[in-house]
């Protein structure tokens, strides 16, 4: 993407970028095909598009410990979006 699309972008970019200074968007640009959003990988092929999960380097992979002292309605929330997120990106769907 090169050119007027790129201006138009970056002028999109600075109008979200002045509603608020608290809030500030960023643009992602793809790379080899791929591209990160939130927390899924999105890969375009020449047939189709490919999602898969996507973990920031920084990513533990921990949930709260079931000895911990939080509630645990929150324990079981953890382990039903794991869960309900790896169902939500199933090839099968």
């Amino acid at each position: 993407m090169h050119g007027e699309n790129m201006k138009l972008i970056h002028a999109l970019l600075d109008d979200f970028n002045s509603i608020h200074t608290n809030l500030q968007f960023t643009e992602e640009m793809e790379k080899d095909s791929l591209l990160n959003y939130l927390d899924i990988t999105i890969h375009k092929t020449p047939t189709n598009i490919k999602i898969s999960n996507y973990r920031k380097p920084t990513f533990t992979d921990t949930l709260i410990p079931y000895t911990s002292n939080h509630p645990v309605q929150h324990k079981y929330a953890a382990i039903r979006f794991v869960y309900n997120r790896l169902n939500s990106l199933s090839p099968t769907r």
